[in-house]
């Protein structure tokens, strides 16, 4: 409130200059972005308070841990995506056939080498966590694999995003993340019950997939990025 009463006497924004229709262009786009952000925390956070419950807290501490590390790749993801989405958009607003056949293929490279990566989590996952949180945190490598890898369909997730934000699909966004969410709290809540920490790491890698095939899908649908089966 401080910064707005600064701003407005300082007359930095000067309301009669502000167009009515990118006010509303704002509002349009933006709005619809509010219920993205409770899917998101539906997806990071609120599964926590399930599994604590079904499993208790001494129980999924190994969860957490592991979890809390995966999240570097929260920062790493999020730092490219902030870097790449304006090259994207201004690449996009060239309008051209062969440019958008380049960005496929290399968003394609960049999938499969994220793949790729999400693989030595399941072969030396145990370790890398024992070396970094010490020998109280064994755990499998299965899970460590499946928490890796759903924060690395995260990455992906983001990757093709942008298409929608290019084309003012906030509406969408905000549909598919909430959707995400609430599947997560479904699966976290039957997969724990049934193969404890196992089925929670199983949930959220699960869940970051779906999030990522049902924007793929839509992304497919508005056709901003020709795909291969089309001939290009």
């Amino acid at each position: 409130m401080c910064s707005i009463f600064i701003i407005i006497k300082n007359n930095w924004l000067i309301f009669s200059h502000v167009s009515i229709a990118i006010i509303k262009d704002i509002l349009k786009v933006g709005l619809p972005l509010v219920p993205h952000s409770v899917g998101i925390f539906i997806l990071a956070g609120a599964d926590k308070f399930i599994i604590s419950g079904i499993l208790g807290l001494t129980t999924i501490s190994s969860y957490l841990v592991v979890f809390q590390i995966s999240t570097v790749f929260i920062f790493v993801f999020d730092a490219i995506n902030k870097s790449y989405y304006p090259w994207l958009f201004e690449k996009l607003n060239e309008n051209n056939k062969i440019t958008k056949n380049k960005l496929w293929v290399l968003t394609y490279i960049y999938f499969i080498f994220l793949l790729v990566i999400s693989l030595f989590f399941f072969f030396h996952g145990s370790a890398l966590i024992t070396f970094i949180a010490g020998q109280n945190y064994i755990i499998n490598n299965n899970i460590v694999g499946l928490i890796f890898l759903g924060q690395i369909f995260g990455g992906m997730y983001l990757m093709i995003n942008n298409y929608l934000f290019y084309d003012k699909r906030t509406l969408l966004i905000s549909t598919i993340t909430i959707s995400s969410g609430i599947i997560h709290l479904l699966l976290i809540s039957l997969l724990s019950y049934f193969w404890g920490i196992t089925g929670a790491a199983l949930s959220f890698c699960l869940s970051k997939c779906i999030q990522f095939l049902l924007t793929w899908l839509n992304v497919y649908k508005i056709t901003i990025i020709p795909v291969p089966i089309k001939g290009g």
